[in-house]
């Protein structure tokens, strides 16, 4: 089975006049980030989705839903294998901030690009922190609307190379990554561990995010909260509303 692409560009509002190019691809990612939410539904619901292009292609396609980094992630990988890019998928290891500390080793998923002596990464699951253009490996930075982000290569015991983010208060580290590929068993492995390893952040309450126009919103167990160009607005979630609010905002 072939990625419907023709549906996915009618899916996400894109209108090539030819073959997505590498100077189209920012206005891609963006276009992906604004239709498929970073949410944990299928984890919560224990509904275990074939790590295959195949059983990817009909979740994204054929129902409302997003998902994790390594469901989002793996269909672009499918994608822009599909539209014929030279592309691969590494494992890499989240840095949570606020504890200071590694998360989960080895279960955020990214994507790595290879255009004629350059290499670049992308990545369209990491929450709301989405550099929406290929970053390159050179050290320059890449600006988008939710913030700054480079590569450094930095040994570690998570990886050789470190995505780091600026979000207007000083650089710091998104994610350890290695460069080793992997295939579908280790995506399945990385999946396994977010539905049933008690360190997971993604087993336990609901909660979904998504970049919007001209903002993004956030919705947990306990708040809506979106952020527009005129200000914040915050609402709680009202006892079993969640799946009600996340069907109606987060879908067109």
């Amino acid at each position: 089975m072939t990625i419907q692409l023709d549906s996915l560009y009618e899916r996400i509002g894109y209108r090539p006049t030819k073959s997505v190019t590498f100077a189209d691809l920012p206005e891609f990612l963006s276009l992906l980030a604004l239709q498929f939410p970073f949410e944990n539904g299928a984890v919560l619901n224990n509904e275990r989705t074939p790590m295959t292009k195949n059983a990817l292609t009909d979740a994204f396609l054929n129902k409302k839903r997003g998902g994790l980094c390594y469901d989002l992630n793996a269909f672009l990988y499918y994608i822009l294998k599909e539209i014929g890019f030279s592309v691969h998928m590494v494992q890499g290891t989240v840095f949570n901030q606020q504890e200071r500390a590694w998360a989960l080793t080895g279960t955020h998923i990214a994507v790595i690009l290879q255009k004629e002596n350059e290499t670049y990464l992308l990545d369209t699951g990491f929450g709301i922190n989405l550099p929406l253009a290929p970053v390159p490996f050179s050290g320059e930075t890449v600006a988008s609307k939710t913030g700054a982000y480079r590569i450094r290569k930095v040994k570690t015991d998570k990886g050789d190379y470190l995505l780091e983010m600026d979000k207007g208060e000083g650089w710091q580290t998104g994610y350890a990554f290695a460069m080793k590929p992997i295939d579908e068993k280790v995506l399945a492995r990385v999946r396994d561990a977010i539905f049933d390893d008690e360190a997971s952040p993604f087993n336990k309450h609901p909660l979904a995010s998504k970049l919007t126009k001209d903002g993004k919103i956030i919705l947990s167990k306990d708040h809506f909260t979106k952020h527009t160009d005129s200000g914040i607005t915050k609402e709680k979630v009202e006892d079993g509303k969640f799946a009600t609010i996340f069907n109606q905002a987060f879908f067109d």
